[in-house]
Formats: structure tokens, C-alpha cells, sequence
């Protein structure tokens, strides 16, 4: 039978697993002494993504005077494409003065979706967009595996299409990967049902392609609202292997669509920041979704913004308690 854990059982699990893996002094002594070379305890963005049915600079208003340092560019907005390979010389840097214009850094993108990493041509799409994202100095970027429903959420693909897809997609992955290692690009892939669908199966694909440059984006409110676990019982296991987090809350059972700002929901950002930065993390964080029930291309600018501004509100004190602490 499998029991719900609790916060204490799950933090018992976690300073266990640092212990049995040898995690001790020496190894979190190196971790201190490479976050006192960086300069902030962290990275804290709002994507462009709720703003995906406004132009691009409704985004970045938005998102700068709400009190964000950082942005999380998606690829189209308005219908129209904002951030892709095809962009000319000065569309890219007509991209960064409006960036500096509103004081923001773009520190991590999307990478790979509606690219199918399958076969040659998506293969050397990909690579284009990580090009791209060198150019702007993008050092992490997030990715998802293979979709494993025919219809989510009680339609699975059968296990004989499922595998042949797996392994497809794995062999483009291992194509894409040395041009990640190349560029010095982090490619991080984020819980979205399938080969990561949970903490137990992203370990089992950075165990499967092991590089510095393959690695996992935690998104706490995918595996809640595609899996119904909240809080995944494994993720102290994978915790040293996530390079990024998408921050999602979602509110409900498994399936039920309602992903709440930041802090109404399900998720426990506070352990979920513990069990991280006590892991040694120091990637980048974005705020992912905050449109609940709503459709969230029919929202309200106005309306976007007031949410985003309450999700920086409840993050900033957890993420500057936990930031840069190490497990007593």
C-alpha cells in the first residue's frame, strides 16, 4: 500500500538519502564556497507565457514593473513569433534593447517545442534554437520528453508504440546533447507525464544519458496536476540533478485543471525550496502559470499582472529564507 508521505517522513526520507549518497562536510563545504563566488542567492523570473495573447513588450511591462530582474521569453506572442532561429540580425537586437529598455535579463527558454526530436530535420532545428540561445547567453533551457497519452488522462499509448517512441526520442536527445556541451547550454527536461513524468522516472534519464549538459527542471505543479502526487517521495533522490524549476501551483485532484498563483494551491514551495537549495541548487526559478480556472488567452492584461505581482509577493521570502542554506 502506498502512503501519503508526510512533511516530516519526507524530510527524514531526504536528509537519509544525503547521508547513504555520501553527501557529507566536504562536498557541501565546495557547494558553500561556490555560492559565495555568486553574487545573488537566486534567480527568480516570470515567463512571458501568460501573456502569450499580447505583444511581446505588454509582456515585458508587465512582467518589469512588478518587481522581476529576470524573464523567461516564450516563442510567439500575439500570433506572431518573438523569439525563434528565424529571427534576422536586427530583429535580435532590436530583442535586446527592448529587453534593457525594461531592465531585464533573459536567463533561461523553452527549447524544442512543436520540434520533433525524432527525426534529422528536428534534430538540427533544435541545435538552431540552442544557437539562438547562446547568442542571447542563455545557459539553461527547458524541454519536455515524449506525450505518453493518446488522450490524457485515462487513454494511454500502448506500450508497444510507447517504447519504439522512447527510444526515438532518446536517440535525438543524444544527438542534440554534445551541441548543448558545445555551447555551454544546460538542457533540462520538466515532468509533462512520460520519461518524466515523476522524480523516479527524470532520475532514471539523466542516469540513462549521463552529461552535465542533460539535466531535469523540477515543476512541482506538473507532477501534481499529471500525476495527483504532491509531494513526490523521490525528489530528494533527484534533487542534485535539477538545474531549474518551473513554478506551477495547481489546485485539486489529478487531471482537474486550475493552476492557482503561487502559494493557493497544492504544492509546498517552502519544502520544495528546502529540499533543493539544501541539495545545492542554484539555478534559475520562473513563474510558469497563474491563470486558475480562467482561459488563460482570454485574461486581462491588468489581470495577469496583479497575479504575477502576488506570486513575486509569496515567493521572495521563501526563496530568500532557503536560498544558499545548506541542511543543518
Amino acid at each position: 500500500m502506498h502512503m501519503k508521505p508526510t512533511r516530516r517522513s519526507f524530510l527524514e526520507h531526504f536528509f537519509t538519502l544525503l547521508g547513504g549518497a555520501g553527501l557529507g562536510c566536504e562536498r557541501f563545504g565546495r557547494a558553500a564556497l561556490g555560492a559565495a563566488a555568486i553574487s545573488e542567492k537566486y534567480q527568480l523570473s516570470c515567463q512571458t507565457l501568460p501573456y502569450r495573447a499580447f505583444p511581446l513588450v505588454r509582456a515585458l511591462q508587465g512582467i518589469s514593473k512588478t518587481g522581476y530582474k529576470y524573464v523567461m521569453l516564450y516563442q510567439t506572442h500575439a500570433d506572431k513569433p518573438v523569439f525563434t532561429p528565424a529571427l534576422s540580425s536586427a530583429e535580435r537586437s532590436d530583442l535586446k534593447k527592448l529587453l534593457a529598455d525594461h531592465g531585464l535579463m533573459v536567463h533561461m527558454s523553452f527549447v524544442g517545442l512543436g520540434v520533433d526530436l525524432k527525426t534529422d530535420r528536428g534534430q538540427s532545428d533544435y541545435k538552431r534554437e540552442l544557437d539562438l540561445f547562446r547568442e542571447f547567453d542563455i545557459k539553461t533551457v527547458v524541454g519536455i520528453g515524449p506525450w505518453g497519452y493518446k488522450k490524457f488522462p485515462d487513454e494511454p499509448k500502448p506500450a508497444s508504440e510507447w517504447e519504439q517512441e522512447c527510444a526515438l526520442f532518446y536517440r535525438g536527445l543524444e544527438q542534440v546533447v554534445p551541441h548543448a556541451e558545445k555551447l555551454g547550454i544546460t538542457i533540462t527536461l520538466k515532468p509533462h507525464t512520460g520519461i518524466t513524468a515523476t522524480a523516479k522516472a527524470c532520475l532514471r534519464v539523466v542516469e540513462r544519458i549521463v552529461s552535465e549538459n542533460l539535466k531535469i527542471c523540477w515543476d512541482a505543479g506538473n507532477v501534481s496536476y499529471y500525476e495527483g502526487i504532491r509531494p513526490d517521495p523521490d525528489l530528494p533522490a533527484l534533487a542534485p540533478h535539477v538545474r531549474a524549476v518551473c513554478i506551477k501551483d495547481h489546485r485539486g485532484g489529478r487531471a482537474h485543471a486550475d493552476f492557482p498563483v503561487p502559494g493557493e494551491g497544492n504544492v509546498d514551495h517552502g519544502l520544495m525550496f528546502q529540499l533543493l537549495f539544501g541539495a545545492g541548487f542554484r539555478g534559475p526559478l520562473s513563474v510558469e502559470r497563474v491563470d486558475g480556472t480562467m482561459d488563460a488567452t482570454k485574461m486581462d492584461a491588468a489581470l495577469i499582472d496583479q497575479r504575477i505581482q502576488k506570486a513575486h509577493a509569496f515567493l521572495r521570502p521563501l526563496l530568500e529564507k532557503h536560498a544558499g542554506r545548506l541542511p543543518q
